[in-house]
């Protein structure tokens, strides 16, 4: 078939005829005049970009070569509809430069040091704010001004250091997985049979230089044998570590890699020199034993970190996975229909059926049931929910059908949120964790160094053996334990606290946990719930305080009356309106005064004494939590409604400890001082402050930091903002205003208070095991390089050796898990 009248698909061209080139477009085979324009174009649909060519409104240009291929390729992604799944703007405020954040996926990324390559080179190109990779997912966060450089600009910068950048998607993530761990498997197999077979000719070889009864010929062809099977690893196995070596040199930076890429190629390289030449010369031992058996050791070494990375990366990934991907919305008539769960606009009505998952952020508007909200709390037992409960994206509904009202839908959902959070904490670096590359890269230089010393010494002493002296020098030194002590530590310490309901925002967050001496909590929200209760009923005839009927009775007054009303107040009267038959009309809120209505024909008013009955000065009849009254319209005072923010069950226990762990621990209120005074009582407290704004909150802050206190904030309201941000740490409760989870150091998503107490024992553990790392790794080091030095560890043992630190390093870190 021809089609010399239809253009090229990509271009718009005309095509030769017959037609030679073809590209599969949504499963249909479509026309390319050309090699370049076929390259671009199945470019676009391995990028998943299949949309490119509805949204596009003109043509491409035609690739004329593969460079050009290349850059018409990722020019597809500086289109908006193409940016929209994974770029977002950051600030579009007109008083400031437009900013704009990627996601990619970076593929190629083997050590740190290809972290530090690629954050070091992008950051220098024009426009670019920030970079932030990921070397667990290879995920790189960029945030660039567009007005000054294009994103497909800096896609193509990456390209030039040796990596390929890929739009972030969980479907891309995972098949990039798949590839690597596939990769992997080849070169380990290689390199595992290769060794093996080597291993079986370097014993015969061996035993025939003991026994000297082994013809010459026939070493020379074991000799052969043993280079024909070591090639395919060096040219295949050990490619990794050759193009990461050969980056770090072109960007003059000394990464791991180099000394091991220099050790396997000189190994390779002798021994060739051995076989070939060498016999004439009388210079004929070979290592192609230690080439192998190296590159298996270390490539073991690097596939169990990659396994590792990959199980950490997938139990991350499942937040991003809870949302179901259908639901049932309630049409006007009542009827339901199954639509997919991302077309869901803010308000529909949705039914829950029992045991699904909850596909957006609402509010429960019939019925009731028990949720789980375990992936997103950490909170294993279900939540009773009743009617105006908040319900959350991705928890599951547990005992009966439910209807929920939308409030929030995609990335405004609160499972959002902590996943964009969690993979900010991800991507973040502590100080320690940069020492340590800082340290690895000083140790290098130095390693190269004394390489270089080691080899001139024995060249004096043994000209023969000061090749492989140094050899082994290069291989045992390795600083792969140094670069892996800090981050398989914190990776583990991060997993842990967030199953016990914590999310770590900032990098420094483990690290300064160690040096808090001070703990802070606001009161409301954070000691307490923040939700009003009924505790009392108190009628004002003291005759009716010991009728059931009677303050029953004044219980559903008040419901029906407060029913019409969206102040938190009303929710502590939602339990005694649903039970209640009464039905209040001409309902009136007065602003911060109270509610007015008339139920069965008379006229009630709900709220503040003043208001309520502004003609009888009635004391309360305590200090304690809020009074509102209950009057007729007769004016005559009915009854008392005692509400109080209830103590969280938790908290007690959790100060006790703190306090006995050495920490001093105060209250920072704006509520009233009877109201402070009555918590910090319960809670046994004795340093609180009422009453207090925002500003004072900080200066009592600043005057602890000034007598040496180390900080540590936990609050939950707007007003806590200014706060958090100038304690030395800050913890958010997960109902906190965005704000204050915005400025803290870490969100408590489980609501526990005592969570507390595992994050400071976590904290400590942590930094036990990353000195500890660190002291092995360092230890290692210094024990094992002057044994290479002195000539008593040979390549292959110093490649067991080296491979065995890193393996103990992460084992070591995984305790944290337990």
């Amino acid at each position: 078939m021809t089609f010399a009248t239809k253009p090229c698909f990509h271009c718009g061209l005309p095509t030769p005829t017959p037609v030679q080139y073809f590209a599969e477009v949504n499963g249909v085979a479509q026309p390319m005049c050309c090699p370049g324009c076929q390259a671009v174009t199945e470019a676009i649909i391995a990028g998943g970009l299949e949309n490119y060519y509805q949204y596009r409104t003109e043509h491409n240009f035609r690739a004329k070569d593969h460079d050009t291929a290349l850059q018409e390729t990722l020019a597809v992604y500086d289109q908006p509809e193409v940016q929209q799944t994974f770029v977002r703007t950051i600030s579009a405020d007109t008083e400031q430069p437009q900013q704009l954040e990627a996601s990619l996926l970076i593929d190629g990324i083997t050590c740190a040091a290809c972290v530090w390559l690629l954050e070091t080179y992008l950051s220098q190109l024009e426009g670019i704010d920030s970079v932030s990779v990921n070397l667990t997912t290879h995920e790189a966060k960029i945030r660039w001004q567009p007005e000054q450089c294009l994103l497909s600009s800096i896609m193509l910068a990456v390209h030039h250091i040796g990596y390929q950048p890929l739009p972030w998607q969980a479907e891309q993530q995972e098949a990039l997985l798949k590839n690597e761990n596939r990769r992997f498997i080849r070169r380990l197999a290689v390199a595992g049979i290769a060794a093996m077979q080597v291993m079986m000719y370097a014993i015969a070889l061996y035993s025939g230089a003991i026994s000297q009864d082994m013809p010459s010929t026939y070493q020379q062809l074991i000799r052969l044998a043993s280079a024909v099977m070591a090639t395919p690893v060096v040219f295949y196995s050990a490619v990794p570590f050759f193009k990461s070596a050969w980056r770090d040199i072109r960007f003059k930076h000394l990464g791991m890699d180099v000394p091991v890429a220099i050790a396997i190629g000189g190994a390779y390289t002798a021994s060739l020199w051995a076989t070939f030449i060498g016999d004439a010369q009388g210079t004929n031992e070979v290592y192609f034993d230690s080439v192998t058996m190296f590159t298996f050791f270390l490539l073991c070494g690097r596939y169990s970190e990659m396994r590792a990375r990959h199980s950490t990366l997938r139990a991350a990934r499942i937040l991003t996975q809870l949302t179901p991907p259908s639901c049932l919305r309630i049409l006007a008539d009542g009827i339901t229909e199954r639509i997919a769960s991302s077309t869901l606009q803010i308000n529909d009505h949705v039914r829950v059926l029992s045991g699904d998952t909850i596909p957006a952020d609402g509010v429960l508007m019939q019925g009731h049931s028990s949720v789980d909200e375990s992936m997103l709390s950490g909170e294993y037992l279900p939540i009773e929910k009743q009617q105006g409960d908040t319900l959350l994206c991705s928890s599951i509904n547990i005992e009966q059908p439910i209807d929920m009202r939308v409030t929030q839908v995609g990335e405004a959902t609160q499972i959002a949120a902590i996943t964009r959070l969690l993979k900010q904490a991800q991507l973040n670096k502590p100080p320690i964790a940069k020492l340590a590359d800082r340290v690895a890269q000083w140790f290098v230089a130095g390693v190269l160094l004394t390489s270089i010393i080691v080899f001139f010494v024995w060249h004096r002493i043994d000209a023969g053996a000061a090749f492989w002296v140094t050899l082994s020098v290069l291989v045992v030194t390795c600083p792969c334990a140094l670069s892996l002590a800090t981050p398989t530590a914190l990776t583990a310490a991060s997993g842990r606290l967030h199953r016990s309901g914590l999310l770590v925002i900032q990098n420094h967050f483990l690290e300064g946990l160690k040096k808090i001496t001070h703990v802070v909590f606001d009161k409301t929200g954070t000691l307490t719930k923040g939700e009003l209760t009924l505790i009392q009923t108190l009628p004002v005839d003291s005759n009716k305080r010991h009728q059931p009927d009677a303050i029953s009775y004044y219980q559903h007054i008040a419901a029906a009356l407060e029913a019409h009303s969206e102040h938190p107040i009303a929710k502590a009267f939602t339990p005694y309106h649903i039970e209640s038959a009464l039905i209040a009309e001409d309902v009136t809120s007065h602003t911060a005064c109270g509610v007015s209505g008339k139920i069965n024909g008379v006229v009630y008013r709900i709220g503040k004494p003043d208001f309520a009955c502004p003609d009888h000065a009635l004391p309360l009849p305590s200090e304690h939590g809020q009074w509102l009254l209950l009057v007729a319209d007769t004016q005559q005072p009915l009854c008392w409604f005692e509400l109080q923010d209830e103590i969280r069950a938790d908290a007690k226990n959790t100060i006790a400890q703190l306090q006995l762990a050495g920490k001093q621990v105060s209250i920072l209120s704006g509520d009233r001082a009877a109201v402070v005074n009555n918590v910090a009582q319960i809670l046994g407290i004795a340093a609180w402050q009422a009453e207090m704004s925002p500003a004072q909150k900080l200066t009592f802050i600043q005057q602890c930091q000034q007598r040496g206190d180390k900080v540590l904030m936990v609050g939950d309201g707007i007003n806590d903002i200014p706060v958090l941000a100038g304690a030395n740490l800050s913890i958010a409760m997960a109902n906190a205003s965005d704000l204050a989870r915005t400025n803290a150091d870490a969100v408590l998503i489980s609501n526990r208070i005592s969570s507390l107490i595992t994050i400071f024992q976590t904290a400590d553990k942590t930094n036990g095991i990353i000195r500890q790392n660190l002291l092995w790794a360092l230890t290692y080091n210094v024990v094992a390089l002057p044994l290479a030095a002195a000539g008593w560890i040979t390549p292959w043992m110093a490649a067991i050796g080296m491979t065995s630190s890193s393996l103990l390093v992460c084992l070591n870190a995984l305790r944290l898990n337990r």
